[in-house]
C-alpha cells in the first residue's frame, strides 16, 4: 500500500501546511502516517500542563480521524525544547524505525526556514536519520509560519477540492484557537495565491529536500 510519512514539531503543523494535500492523498487510497515530536502541553500557560496534554491528544485524535490519517504517534518529547530533547538516544532511532517499518514513498517535515526553533529542530533530526540511510527517501518540507522562501525546487499541488476540508481540519483544534486563528487567513490566503500561480484555485507549496 502507498504510504506517506508525516513528521511534526506539534500536532497541528500539518494542519496548516498540508492538510489539502493530506486529504487529497487520503482520497487516493493512499496511507497517511503522522508522527508528532511533542506532547505540546505548553501551548496554554494559563493550564496545568498535563490538561493541555490531555486535551490536545484528544483533539488531536478526533482531528486525525476527521481527514483520515490512519495513524497518529507521538514521541513525547518536552514541548518548546525540541532543540535539546531531540538529542535523545532514542529519537534517532525510532525515526528510522519508522521509515523503514513503513517505507514511505514521500517524507513530509517542516521546513528549514520555518521561524519556529521546533519545526527547525524536527528538519533537522528527519534529514540527519535519512541522510544516514543506504535506501533513497524522496523527501518534502512544508510551510507553517514561512515568511523566507527556500532555494530548493519548490512543488505546488492542487487542493481546490480539499480547501474546505483543510479549513475545518484546522479549525478542530480548538485549544490552540489563539495561535491557529493567527494562522487561519492567511492560510487561506497563501492557498489562493499558491493556486494563482499553480493555474488552479487553491493549491499548497511543497520544497523537494531529496
Amino acid at each position: 500500500m502507498r504510504t506517506i510519512l508525516v513528521f511534526c514539531a506539534h500536532s497541528d503543523d500539518e494542519a496548516i501546511g498540508m492538510a489539502g494535500t493530506i486529504a487529497k492523498y487520503v482520497s487516493e487510497k493512499v496511507k497517511v502516517i503522522k508522527v508528532v515530536f511533542s506532547s505540546g502541553e505548553k501551548s496554554s500557560p494559563h493550564l496545568r500542563e498535563d490538561y493541555v496534554k490531555k486535551e490536545r491528544s484528544k483533539e488531536t485524535d478526533k482531528a486525525c480521524n476527521f481527514i483520515g490519517i490512519c495513524d497518529n504517534i507521538n514521541l513525547g518529547l518536552k514541548d518548546a525544547m525540541l532543540k535539546t530533547e531531540i538529542n535523545k538516544s532514542f529519537v534517532e532511532k525510532r525515526v528510522k524505525e519508522l521509515i523503514m517499518l513503513n517505507r514511505p514513498e514521500k517524507i513530509f517535515i517542516p521546513s528549514a526556514k520555518d521561524p519556529h526553533p521546533d519545526h527547525r529542530a524536527v528538519n533537522r533530526s528527519v534529514m540527519g536519520v535519512v541522510n544516514s540511510m543506504k535506501k533513497h527517501y524522496s523527501v518534502y518540507a512544508y510551510e507553517v509560519w514561512n515568511i523566507i522562501d527556500e532555494t530548493h525546487p519548490q512543488i505546488y499541488v492542487d487542493i481546490s477540492e480539499f480547501m474546505n476540508k483543510k479549513m475545518e481540519y484546522i479549525r478542530m483544534f480548538k485549544s490552540q484557537w489563539v495561535y491557529m486563528f493567527t494562522l487561519y487567513f492567511p492560510a487561506w490566503i497563501r492557498a489562493f495565491y499558491y493556486g494563482r500561480k499553480n493555474n488552479s484555485k487553491y493549491a499548497e507549496r511543497f520544497y523537494k529536500l531529496k
